[in-house]
Order: C-alpha cells, then structure tokens, then sequence
C-alpha cells in the first residue's frame, strides 16, 4: 500500500542530498518550479566528504547573492598556495591569488555546513520541498515507458511523487542509476585512501586543508573540519589488507612522522580498522540521460576524491542543468524540449569531466609508482614548478580552470522567477 505524505507531484524530483541534489533543488526552486528533494540519511553530516570550493565555484555563488553570507556565517578555513611537505623541505606547488578578483582562494567548508544551509535558503521558497530518510526504491513510468516519478520509503511507509523530470545525485552509488539502466566502466583504480577523524585541539598547528605530507608510504591529507581532523591517508590499492596484517604502527609511526603535534591521539590508535578505507575509483557511464531521468554528479561521473574537486564538479553540473531544464519546465514545454535540455547538459558537462577523469588516471597511476619506489617528495616537474614562482602561479590559475567555472546563472534563475501568469 502507498500512503502519500508530502506533495503527490512535483516538477521535479531530486534523489540525493549531497552537492549537486542540493544546489539543483535550491536553483530550481528559486526559479520558481516544484521541488522535492529526497535524501537517503537523516542528516547531511557525511564523513569524509571533499570540501574545498574552488575559486570559480565562489564566483558562481557571488552572482547569486549567496557568497558573502556564507563565507560570513558558515567557519572555513581558506587556502591561497598548495603546499607538498617532506622532512626536509615544503614545496609550494601552487598560487591562486590571480585566480580570481575578489575569491583568489579556496575555501574549504564543511558540507555539514554548507549542505544544511542551502537547504535553508531553498525552503525560505513555497516550492520546495525536502524529506530525509527518504530512500528511492523504484521509478514510475507512463504508458510510454518514460519516467515519471518515483517511490520511495521512509519511516512512515511508502509513497509515490509524479515528476516531469527524475534527477539521480545520490552519489557513487546512486540507486537510481541502477534503476535507471545505466552502464558505468570504471577508468581508474590505482589508489586507496584511509580516512580518521582525530579531535582538534588548542595549539594545533591552523593548516587550511590544502597540504600534503609526503612519506614513503603515501601522502597524508589533513583537512580542518572546525573541531576535528580528517586525516586522509593515500596508500596504492589494494595494499590495505598487507598494512593491517602488520598492525598499526607502520601507518601511526608514518602519522608522528609527518604530523607530530597529533601525539597521544595517533598513539590512541589500536588498529587500522579504526580507519575508513575508501576505494579512489574514477568511474564513468554511459548516457547521463533517459527519458525523463537525468544523472549528474557521483551518479553520473566519479571524479576521483584525492584532488578534492568533486563537489566543484557537482555544482557545475547543478548550475547547467538549471540553466538547460527551468524554463522549459516553468513554460511548460513539450517532452522532446526537456529531452533535448536534458541531452545539452551532458553535451555540456561530459567533456570538461572527461578531461578531468583522464587528467586524474594519469597521476594516480604515477603517484602510486611513486609509493611503490617509496618516494616522498613530488614529481621533478611538480618539483621545478614550486622553484619559480611565477610558474607556481600559473599552474594554480590552470588547476582552479581546470575545473571549469559554472554557467552563469539564467536570468530566471538570478532574478527569481516563477511560471507566468
């Protein structure tokens, strides 16, 4: 039996509150259209999530109104150079400051902030609607055989929301990908990564989040999360089981090393169980689109979590396919224009993804031979770009590029819109 709690048809159904689900449902819904964004989670307080907003991502956001508030209210912590620390020397590799006029730096926030307070603005709008817990189990089809909505359970039962258009942005994993019939191959499966949490303290040293620790075992990545570390530790694939035969003191010894001040609380590590291993894959699918169900985001590329650009990839793809699919939805159009919005945001956004997937095999696959050689100090190119300055600010302005900036905002979008009268 479905029992209907919340709106029973939407213009759009959003599955996943990550990046991407988020800001697509809160542009969507300041043009003006229905929303209903499901998420799986009680909450949108992730583990180990990449935070770092690139300086594009922040442009973007200025043009919406929303930057400075969220710089303002939200605590970040804000990274203009990249740094590669060994014992011995720290390697500036890259500078951002001509990457922007008023955002040249990242901003690294926390999604279980940043999350939570888009949601926000997106409900101070009539049409918006959220509900958590709330888990994709099947897509509804019209006697055509194109989506038109989903069901989904949570807590209460069943229910059943009709949508012209289904957005898949629940992730690595998506469950309506699968639904959908989607096909991914993955290109990528050089590295791993370990992930902790150790708490923060008073006298710990204030590192933005855009450092790595270099060891012969592999790089340690130290993200500010306000109060706690994420430490992400990258090791070649495959090696954990070899790692965790051997207990924890070659990984905690690799720790004290590169990150001293941790003390007492990497000595409080009992066992590599204690950290969270997760599989760097660099995956790609098919088609981003079927009729009446589009994929962005985690569902429709992995991009690999070492560079930390993932979420600045999901809200570019959140900010096209408002761009592509608002007015067609506020106007009222036709199937064949919302099949043919759908089909430009993946004309749009699959070749800059493209680039970056290939970009990131490339490197993966040398910094796993790297580890293998028991390396701890960057490539000689990377080495030779920190030597000149002007090189390194080079290569930060075609690092932050590379990720592309979003489409400006429709003017529906920028403005405020609604459907005509």
């Amino acid at each position: 039996m479905v029992e209907q709690r919340g709106p029973a048809e939407a213009d759009v159904v959003v599955a996943g509150g990550g990046p991407a689900g988020v800001v697509l449902a809160y542009l969507l819904t300041r043009a003006g259209l229905r929303v209903v964004l499901l998420e799986a989670q009680k909450d949108f307080n992730r583990r180990f999530r990449g935070d770092t907003l690139a300086p594009a991502v922040l442009d973007y956001l200025d043009e919406l109104g929303l930057a400075d508030e969220i710089l303002r209210t939200i605590p970040h912590a804000t990274a203009r150079t990249f740094e590669w620390h060994t014992p011995k020397k720290t390697y500036t590799i890259a500078r951002y400051d001509k990457t922007s006029t008023k955002h040249p730096y990242y901003a690294l926030i926390p999604q279980a902030l940043f999350l939570p307070h888009v949601v926000e603005l997106a409900a101070a709008h009539p049409g918006f609607t959220v509900r958590m817990r709330a888990k994709v189990n099947k897509l509804l089809h019209d006697g055509t055989g194109r989506v038109c909505g989903v069901r989904y359970v949570d807590e209460e039962g069943r229910h059943e929301v009709r949508a012209r258009l289904v957005v898949a942005a629940d992730g690595r994993n998506s469950k309506v990908r699968v639904l959908a019939g989607a096909r991914t191959t993955e290109l990528g499966a050089s590295l791993d990564l370990l992930w902790r949490e150790f708490p923060r303290r008073d006298g710990d040293p204030a590192l933005s989040g855009l450092q790595l620790f270099g060891h012969r075992l592999g790089t340690i990545a130290v993200l500010n999360q306000v109060d706690r570390w994420q430490i992400g530790f990258t090791i070649e694939a495959g090696s954990f089981p070899r790692l965790r035969s051997g207990g924890p003191g070659a990984v905690a010894e690799a720790l004290k090393a590169s990150l001293p001040w941790l003390g007492d609380r990497v000595d409080a590590v009992e066992d590599l169980g204690e950290f969270t291993l997760l599989p760097v894959r660099i995956t790609t699918v098919d088609r981003w689109y079927r009729p009446g169900v589009l994929l962005i985001g985690d569902a429709a590329h992995v991009i690999s979590p070492v560079g930390g650009n993932g979420i600045n990839f999901a809200i570019c793809d959140a900010a096209e396919t408002a761009n592509q699919v608002a007015g067609v939805l506020l106007d009222g159009g036709p199937d064949a224009d919302l099949d043919a919005a759908c089909e430009q945001v993946e004309q749009r956004r699959r070749p800059p993804v493209q680039v970056e997937q290939e970009r990131q095999v490339r490197i993966e696959r040398k910094s796993a031979g790297r580890i293998r050689a028991g390396l701890d100090s960057p490539a000689p190119p990377l080495r030779l770009i920190a030597a000149v300055k002007p090189l390194a600010r080079l290569f930060g302005s075609l690092g932050a590029r590379s990720v592309l900036a979003p489409a400006a905002p429709a003017d529906v979008i920028r403005r405020g819109g609604g459907r005509p009268a």
